[in-house]
């Protein structure tokens, strides 16, 4: 059953001795306040929780360290971003082979041609395209849409403002085989569908 929220705010220097009434261990305190002022207990929490006898207590491990605490945020922070790195090399890759191949193998606004699209989602992926453009505030949209009297601006330039779910959908739904084709290809694969 829920109930009331009454616990109090704690400056961190409270937030250093609680750690330590329960069993953390730390040899810095200074350095433990600048990274709880920085990095924030709650956010932190989920690193000790590994280290905790049990949760209901919040009790340590014996020899339980800040520091050891602090290195797991850290490898976690690192390999989150190496990830991230990664995607976006992806994504943008992938984007630009989208734009591309349907530029060169039909045409500039192929993103408006639903005969290239599974009818079933190119209204629904088009209008969703379309909020996206919107709502974008990049100054390569807002001067092709004040330059030509288009639906829609061209797929290289759309596709720098979709989201990368969106991307998928577009891809997913795109029908001629040999587009789908040239886009994997790239990739030395020979569909990224199912």
């Amino acid at each position: 059953m829920a109930r009331d929220f009454t616990k109090p705010a704690k400056t961190f220097e409270e937030q250093v001795q609680l750690l330590q009434s329960r069993g953390m261990i730390i040899g810095d305190v200074q350095e433990a306040i600048f990274y709880l002022q920085h990095l924030n207990y709650y956010r932190l929490s989920a690193y000790w929780l590994p280290f905790e006898l049990d949760h209901k207590s919040h009790q340590f491990e014996p020899d339980t360290k800040f520091e050891d605490v602090l290195k797991l945020y850290i490898f976690d922070r690192e390999l989150r971003l190496l990830l991230l790195d990664g995607i976006e090399r992806i994504e943008v890759s992938v984007r630009s082979q989208w734009a591309y191949q349907l530029a060169i193998l039909h045409n500039p606004h192929a993103h408006l041609d639903s005969q290239l699209f599974n009818p079933r989602y190119w209204q629904r992926d088009l209008k969703a395209l379309s909020q996206e453009v919107d709502r974008s505030q990049e100054t390569f949209i807002h001067h092709l849409q004040n330059t030509y009297n288009e639906q829609l601006p061209p797929v290289w330039a759309v596709c720098e403002v979709m989201s990368i779910g969106l991307l998928s959908r577009w891809y997913s739904s795109l029908k001629p085989y040999q587009t789908r084709s040239a886009i994997a290809k790239v990739y030395r694969i020979n569909d990224f569908s199912c």
